[in-house]
């Protein structure tokens, strides 16, 4: 995924603090765990997590004093701006150890290689999700509602485009096959796309292939486009 907004990446670093502190519902922590499958990055970055959280714990229990870094000089970067750029352009050239794209790891995912959390949710495997097409070029998958949460799986034809909505809520979609890109960025296999109420966008699936998605929602989605918002009142 192009890193192109740091919140974006906040809210993906929140939602892997939540998993391993064990407090996300139900449907987002079968999303995350089907982006452990996929992602080596994610793995990486959830095993640093826990490492930090171990030695907290060891510290606690030796009475750790929480003020001891008061008493360490700060140590100010010469060009912080030059610093944070290098950081995400390595992470986006895959130059950094780990941080490989989990597209370019399972480019050749196949529509049976389903995240076994998300075949063990659904009970099926994506190669028989039996789909209802909602419009030409995109099919859905309603799964009861859980914790709250409308839960789904979208089907995008490849080069089609979803029409533009935003949200009363949030959103948390994962890319389990093909790839699509949207204002905000490019999103490929076991990559995470975070939207909410400040986001209004038009994904369009990658050519050549379906994007398949998991999606997470917690409030209805609203079409904004001209047709889009004479369709709303039929999608309640």
């Amino acid at each position: 995924m192009t890193i192109v907004s740091t919140r974006q990446n906040d809210m993906v670093s929140g939602l892997m603090a939540e998993y391993a502190l064990g407090s996300l519902s139900e449907p987002v922590r079968v999303l995350m765990e089907s982006h452990l499958e996929l992602s080596p990055k994610a793995r990486g970055w959830l095993s640093d997590i826990e490492t930090v959280g171990s030695l907290l714990e060891t510290d606690s229990a030796a009475q750790f004093d929480p003020h001891v870094f008061d008493t360490v000089e700060p140590c100010a970067f010469s060009d912080r701006d030059a610093a944070l750029d290098g950081v995400w352009q390595a992470l986006d050239a895959g130059s950094i150890p780990g941080s490989g794209s989990a597209s370019d790891t399972f480019n050749d995912l196949e529509c049976d290689a389903t995240p076994k959390a998300l075949q063990s949710f659904i009970g099926m495997s994506l190669s028989d999700v039996p789909w209802k097409m909602v419009m030409p070029g995109l099919s859905e998958y309603k799964l009861p509602d859980k914790d709250g949460a409308e839960v789904s799986l979208i089907r995008i034809d490849g080069g089609r485009a979803v029409p533009v909505h935003t949200h009363h809520g949030a959103e948390i979609t994962l890319v389990l096959q093909g790839g699509f890109a949207d204002e905000h960025g490019h999103y490929g296999v076991g990559d995470i796309s975070f939207a909410d109420d400040d986001i209004n966008h038009k994904p369009i699936a990658d050519k050549g292939e379906h994007c398949i998605c998991f999606a997470v929602v917690d409030a209805p989605v609203e079409l904004t486009g001209p047709i889009g918002r004479l369709m709303n009142p039929f999608r309640r």
